[in-house]
């Protein structure tokens, strides 16, 4: 009788405690999600997992059109995320760790900006890819402006 009320008073606690999945050993090289917030009404994530061959054609794609701006960052497994980004308003970055680029196809002159509490970088725009080095300066960066 003991077993059984012990068993009766240990099982619904062992319900509620959390799922926990093993860890992947297999997995390989550890990755992060780069994350631009917010993004605004018609933007959005263009593609993540770019292999890093593919980046520069999937730059040229997701700014093909004028007025837009593509941003892409790495994320830390030999891949990049691509923003598809035209609104003239500032955004918070989050996991821009490295191998930036940007191809800036607006119009009007308008230049893509980068900066943190250290480094700036401004991308004009002229349709052409531009990357952003050194690493330490992606590192830094907080906020871009699309205008």
């Amino acid at each position: 009788m003991v077993v059984t009320m012990i068993a009766a008073l240990a099982l619904p606690l062992a319900a509620q405690a959390p799922a926990q999945a093993a860890p992947n050993v297999a997995a390989g090289r550890a990755a992060w999600t780069p994350e631009i917030y917010p993004l605004y009404s018609g933007e959005r994530v263009w593609a993540r997992d770019v292999p890093s061959a593919d980046r520069n054609a999937q730059l040229g794609a997701c700014s093909w059109a004028s007025g837009i701006a593509c941003v892409s960052v790495g994320q830390g497994d030999g891949k990049h995320s691509i923003f598809h980004l035209f609104r003239c308003e500032t955004r918070s970055l989050s996991n821009f760790i490295d191998a930036l680029a940007v191809r800036n196809n607006q119009t009007g002159g308008a230049v893509v900006r980068f900066w943190g509490p250290n480094y700036r970088a401004n991308i004009e725009a002229n349709g052409r890819i531009t990357e952003v080095v050194p690493n330490e300066a992606v590192y830094d960066f907080t906020h871009v402006d699309i205008c």
